[in-house]
């Protein structure tokens, strides 16, 4: 389908944001008739083989093979043209995650997360470079609303779209007095980066978000272009979490190479697992060690 010819009228900001906007969201309140809910799922009521995953951007149809992304959903389904696609998206997503003003309750739970510096995130910055992360990741992060520098503490927050679970370390200090909490809606909750718009076939389940992030870089680096997610749960006892991601799609234990780590990797010898070189991912990252992410 082509793009609509006024495409002038949006910005590569709003098409990347409404590229990966939470299309479950916006259908469930925008297009309620259309669909019917399973479990974390929706599909369309004339169409079922057609899905959406909740905080997963984009659809896949099990009868023809055939995926994209939020937009492209809106204007193959539903036939919009490609800016009210955008707009719509766009719109709806800035609505509901402008990341100073959240507070969302899952069940019984709620958490409130710190609030926003504002920009130059100079700290957070400094801090993943430090890290072996390169600009245009970290960059990504923020345009994406998964990440920002805390305005009192200067700490690093990798937040969800859905915001529901909040990581944060911290900046300054040596790295063993860092400050490193995890705040979520409930105990299945799990904060994640994508490796592109496509909708990912494949889960990484690290410990930590700087660990998630650094085996999509390694993966990267190797010549990985499946499209994937990288995952952080926070801790290897969050098996409620694991459990629910692996219920979704197709999943790799991909924690620590330590004690803990291969208790987790014993309590789930179901799925396949991925042991860096080092103790985590950020050590091989630093080190240049691309072998243990690849195989």
């Amino acid at each position: 389908m082509s793009h609509d010819n006024r495409i002038s009228r949006v910005t590569r900001d709003q098409i990347r944001a409404a590229r990966t906007a939470d299309l479950c969201r916006y259908l469930e309140s925008c297009h309620p008739a259309l669909f019917k809910r399973t479990g974390h799922s929706l599909y369309m009521k004339e169409k079922d083989s057609v899905y959406i995953k909740d905080g997963i951007p984009g659809y896949m149809d099990f009868a023809s093979g055939r995926h994209g992304n939020s937009v492209d959903f809106l204007m193959e389904y539903l036939h919009y043209g490609f800016v009210d696609a955008v707009l719509a998206l766009s719109i709806a997503d800035s609505e509901s995650s402008a990341v100073p003003q959240i507070r969302r309750e899952t069940g019984n739970g709620h958490f409130s997360p710190p609030p926003c510096a504002s920009k130059p995130f100079t700290a957070l910055h400094k801090y993943l470079h430090g890290r072996g992360m390169p600009p245009w990741i970290i960059s990504r992060m923020e345009d994406e609303g998964i990440l920002y520098q805390e305005r009192d503490h200067g700490n690093a927050v990798f937040i969800t779209p859905q915001k529901d679970y909040c990581e944060i370390r911290g900046t300054y200090g040596g790295a063993a007095n860092r400050f490193h909490s995890c705040r979520k809606t409930a105990a299945d909750r799990f904060w994640y980066v994508t490796s592109s718009d496509l909708p990912p076939e494949m889960a990484f389940i690290c410990e930590a978000a700087i660990d998630a992030v650094s085996l999509l870089l390694l993966r990267r680096e190797a010549g990985d272009t499946d499209p994937s997610v990288f995952i952080s749960i926070g801790g290897v006892c969050s098996q409620k979490a694991i459990d629910r991601i692996k219920r979704r799609m197709p999943a790799v234990i991909a924690v620590d190479n330590d004690a803990a780590g291969e208790q987790c990797r014993y309590r789930n010898s179901d799925v396949f697992s991925l042991i860096p070189s080092g103790k985590d991912w950020n050590e091989d990252l630093l080190n240049g060690v691309v072998d243990a992410a690849f195989h």
